[in-house]
């Protein structure tokens, strides 16, 4: 049910965004869908090299310190929401400079 709700309040503000951002841009609806597709892509991509790394980190730590270190540290949302950080900048930074 929260699922649902979620859905729905992103889905109805998405589409009031579009319908502003339409009306303002010269852009067509579907070039963002493409942009907001290839971010996805980036995101998905640093998030699965960000868990790599801190599963390989956490071995490491076990091998050198000697003791148990847990691999659930990698299992944060905050993750998450930093590879679709790391996915902007990166798309961003692609991006040719305007002038």
């Amino acid at each position: 049910m929260d699922s649902a709700f979620i859905l729905t309040v992103v889905g109805l503000t998405s589409l009031a965004a579009a319908l502003v951002a339409r009306g303002r841009s010269r852009r067509r609806l579907w070039s963002a869908v493409g942009k907001t597709l290839e971010t996805l892509g980036f995101a998905a991509g640093f998030l699965l090299l960000n868990v790599g790394v801190g599963f390989c980190l956490t071995l490491l730590a076990r091998a050198v310190g000697g003791r148990f270190v847990s691999l659930y540290h990698s299992d944060d949302v905050t993750i998450l929401a930093l590879s679709v950080l790391q996915a902007l900048v990166f798309q961003w930074a692609l991006e040719p400079e305007r002038p």
